[in-house]
């Protein structure tokens, strides 16, 4: 707790400069002033939030800056600005908003927060370092006419669905996600034959026949996973939905491999056959990354699971 003090008051030293300047203007107009919260305003005109932000209030807004929104996985927030996904984005914005105005000296009488969405949020130190779940505090006690906004260095979600059904989508991803890193090292192998001329058509014949046991394991567990996707979080819908263009462009690659190596032997020495062996590689890997980033983005949230059950001192 200590730890938590020191930096609380750190960072209140930091931001001090910003507290009298605000207090005449509303959270909405002090947030768009702020400079690097252009996507957080955005989004929450996109998702219809502005009046309450500029309503009485009192609001503490745990503002994530425009590089966490760009840190999020890719197409995450485009995703959410749909239209049709607007809901969703109200639930993340509002679980970031807590009623009452609470200012740093008074965060550390808190392990909790419920929040505007209606779900808590968990105010813990790692390091010495002020964070709501996982989001660093980066300034604090920006202050307004109706409310204080904190700023934070990552977007924060809320809990969807059932975790219990949530925890099985995370498996399945997991063997997606090792049968696709099996999948790039085939296809690494390919990528080398595009460049060594001394290998035998039986090689590439052999190798793209595994490249297809591939693709049809793949694509039986991402038609599974596309089934579970109602229970799956948000990042999880996310990493199922980019995992389809990228594994039927690798299906449609080797499948063309396969024609023109069965046309003729002498094909693996052309430079459209080489081209398209050097797509497989690329998509292979394009695959795999997409969903070890997503996965990785979601279980370090997941680390909210044991940090609540530790001290947070």
């Amino acid at each position: 707790m200590k730890r938590f003090l020191v930096a609380v008051a750190a960072m209140a030293l930091a931001g001090a400069s910003v507290l009298a300047d605000h207090h005449e203007k509303d959270l909405m107009d002090t947030a768009v002033e702020a400079g690097s919260l252009t996507t957080l305003t955005h989004a929450l005109n996109a998702a219809d939030l502005v009046d309450i932000l500029k309503g009485p209030g009192p609001f503490t807004v745990f503002a994530p800056t425009d590089e966490a929104f760009t840190n999020l996985p890719a197409g995450t927030l485009d995703t959410l600005l749909k239209p049709e996904n607007k809901e969703q984005l109200r639930s993340v914005l509002t679980y970031h908003v807590v009623p009452g105005r609470v200012t740093a000296s008074e965060i550390n009488n808190l392990t909790t927060a419920k929040t505007v969405n209606g779900q808590d949020l968990y105010i813990y130190t790692v390091k010495g370092i002020v964070e709501v779940n996982g989001a660093k505090v980066t300034k604090t006690d920006i202050l307004a006419a109706n409310g204080v906004i904190h700023v934070i260095d990552k977007v924060v979600l809320p809990v969807t669905g059932d975790p219990a059904q949530a925890a099985m989508v995370t498996d399945r991803l997991a063997d997606f996600e090792s049968k696709s890193t099996a999948m790039r090292r085939d296809a690494m192998f390919l990528e080398s034959t595009r460049r060594n001329s001394q290998l035998s058509w039986q090689t590439h014949a052999d190798k793209l026949h595994i490249m297809k046991l591939h693709v049809n394991e793949l694509g039986q567990m991402l038609a599974d996973l596309e089934s579970m996707k109602p229970n799956a979080s948000l990042f999880q819908q996310r990493a199922i939905e980019a995992a389809r263009p990228h594994l039927e462009d690798v299906a449609e690659r080797v499948e063309n491999a396969i024609s023109w190596l069965n046309e003729d032997r002498r094909n693996i020495t052309a430079k459209d056959y080489k081209d398209n062996l050097h797509g497989i590689w690329t998509d292979a890997g394009t695959l795999c990354k997409i969903v070890d980033t997503i996965l990785d983005y979601h279980e370090a949230r997941m680390r909210l699971a044991e940090l609540r059950g530790g001290s947070g001192s």
